[in-house]
This record gives structure tokens, C-alpha cells and sequence, in this order.
């Protein structure tokens, strides 16, 4: 059996605790070489081939994918020169700042004929599977509005995060995922949106915001994110007959029992259904994003649907540089 020999551009955080981890459980993955100056950082993760320059590791023939968890506002330059080395692109959310550099991304993508995929690993645990499923029962009936929230404590002043030259914000942090859970999985596609939010005078960039959608049928969708309050994460579709609450959409794997929940409500708010479901989301993203170079496929997220979430983002911060005015998307 053919295994995908990886290479990781930089050694990130999210690299050493997710991503290898979730290597080292696929029968199908070699972690074979890493590239950082950060000598310190790089020993934790034990791979056979060390390169100090981002470029010598692509250069490397051996290397069949590459994962990028590099700063936002480094993403589209970087998964660019990979795939056109010839490289598969597993590319850290958001994929890119703005619509053009994800259109770059895309022509890559396109003319070297290679996979790319934003990673967006929460979509591939098998509770949204179900919500779907719902969704088209029709338990609910129409959808009317949803709402979907992702906040945690960031306590760490110098963290990337925080800089604006490097992509930061917390709308393009965790709040990304809500507008990929309302845009990609429930299906909601809005014609305008617009955002306020919290902006640290110190940082500059936002801490805490909210994103408002609005849909061709007048239906609403709010997301909202921060870097500054306690650690929840959840989305709810809210029907005619009723509500699907989803519990841990997100990140089940660092929740208190490690499971996603959802919840179905009547109209009276009388508790239907009640289902927990347990998944290694990181495991499943590698193997369907492995599945696709070994047989010759498109991800099931592909770099159509990221351009979609690079112009909501980026409609998104014009709408808050602008006094958070509803804007066309």
C-alpha cells in the first residue's frame, strides 16, 4: 500500500498537538520532514528530515503533501509555492485574507493539478453528518435563522493572533468556523453581511465580534466569536417545529466528555432527541484528504467553497472598517 510521505512548514503548535498526532494514527501517512529555524521547537516533533528553509522542503522530491500552519497572512503565498513544486496542499483555515489571494489559490490548485484543501477538520466528525440528515427530515421543518458562537481565553499577549499584520482577529481565528458552519454544512447563502465588534485600541485587531447574514429570503444568521470569553462552541438551526442544537460543534475532542451533542426541540422547547457522538475529526480529515491524492479525487471542501468563505470573511472586515454597515456580498 502507497503511504503519503508529509511535509510540515513550520512547527506550530497546532502541528505538534493535532495534526502529527492525527499522522501517526493513519496507516496511510509517513511524517517525513518539517522545516522551521526554530531548533528548539522542531526536536519535539522527532521527523527523520529537518530543513531550516521552507523552500528546501519543498524542493524535496520525496515530500508527496504538505500541511501549512503558518500565520494567516502568510497562507496564500506559501500553498501557492508548494502546489506549484508540484506539492498536495493541506492548508490551515482560514485559507487566505483576502478573495484575490484565494483566487491565487485556486489557479494553483487548478493549473498543477494537484489536491488542495483548507482545513476546516471539524466537518469531517460525523455529527454534522447527522445534522444534515435532520436538516433533510425535515424534523424541524424550514430553517428560519441560526446562530453559532466560538469563543476561548486567549491569555497570551504576543500571540499571533493579536497582530493584524499577520492575519490576526477573532473573526478570522474561530468565528471563520461558524460562517463555514452556516454557509458550508446547514447551507445558508447569504447576499449581504455585515460585522461589529470589540477592537483593541492596543492590538488592533478584534477580540470579540459578530457577524450578521442575510439570505435572498430575508432569513437571518448570526456568528459570533472571541478571544475573550470562556471556551463554548456551538451552532443552532431554528426552525418552524422547532430547533437542532449542536454542543461542541466544533472541538468535541477537547470538550469535558470529548463528544459532540445534538439536540432536537419542538416548537414547545420539549427535548425530542438527544444524541451524543464520538469521532477523531483530525484523523478523518487526513485520511479523506490522503483518500483523495491516492485515488485522484476533489476533496469533498474544495477550493471553490474556500473562495466563497475568503469573500464572506473579507466582506466581513470591510463591513467593520466601515461602521458596520450591511454590505453586498
Amino acid at each position: 500500500m502507497r503511504k503519503i510521505r508529509w511535509g510540515i512548514l513550520s512547527a506550530a503548535n497546532i502541528a505538534y498537538d493535532e495534526f502529527v498526532p492525527a499522522l501517526l494514527r493513519s496507516d496511510e501517512a509517513v511524517v517525513a520532514a518539517i522545516a522551521s529555524k526554530n531548533s528548539e521547537k522542531v526536536k519535539r516533533f522527532n521527523c527523520p528530515i529537518v530543513y531550516q528553509q521552507y523552500e528546501q522542503l519543498l524542493e524535496d522530491s520525496s515530500i508527496d503533501a504538505v500541511y501549512i500552519p503558518l500565520p494567516n497572512s502568510l497562507h496564500a503565498e506559501w500553498a501557492v509555492k508548494a502546489m506549484n513544486k508540484g506539492k498536495h496542499v493541506l492548508l490551515e483555515k482560514p485559507a487566505a485574507i483576502t478573495e484575490a489571494e484565494m483566487e491565487a489559490i485556486h489557479q494553483a490548485d487548478i493549473e498543477n493539478n494537484v489536491v488542495f484543501m483548507e482545513a476546516f477538520m471539524y466537518q469531517f466528525h460525523c455529527q454534522h453528518k447527522r445534522v444534515k440528515e435532520l436538516l433533510k427530515s425535515e424534523v424541524i421543518g424550514e430553517f428560519s435563522h441560526i446562530k453559532a458562537h466560538f469563543s476561548w481565553m486567549l491569555e497570551d499577549s504576543g500571540d499571533i493572533r493579536l497582530n493584524p499584520e499577520l492575519g490576526g482577529g477573532a473573526m478570522r481565528d474561530v468565528g471563520c468556523y461558524g460562517l463555514h458552519a452556516v454557509t458550508q454544512i446547514i447551507g445558508f447563502k447569504p447576499i449581504q453581511i455585515s460585522m461589529s465588534g470589540k477592537f483593541n485600541p492596543e492590538y488592533g485587531v478584534d477580540t470579540t465580534s459578530v457577524c450578521v447574514l442575510k439570505d435572498n429570503q430575508n432569513r437571518i444568521a448570526e456568528v459570533s466569536a472571541s478571544m475573550e470569553l470562556p471556551f463554548i462552541n456551538r451552532y443552532e438551526i431554528i426552525g418552524v417545529k422547532g430547533s437542532i442544537t449542536v454542543e461542541s460543534s466544533f472541538r468535541p475532542d477537547i470538550s469535558v466528555d470529548k463528544f459532540g451533542k445534538v439536540t432536537v426541540r419542538d416548537e414547545n422547547n420539549n427535548v425530542v432527541l438527544f444524541e451524543r457522538f464520538k469521532d477523531d475529526q483530525y484523523l478523518r480529515q487526513v485520511e479523506h484528504f490522503q483518500y483523495c491524492i491516492l485515488n485522484g479525487e476533489n476533496p469533498v471542501y474544495h477550493s471553490v467553497h474556500s473562495l466563497q468563505m475568503a469573500r464572506y470573511l473579507e466582506k466581513a472586515y470591510q463591513s467593520l472598517s466601515n461602521g458596520s454597515v450591511m454590505t453586498n456580498i
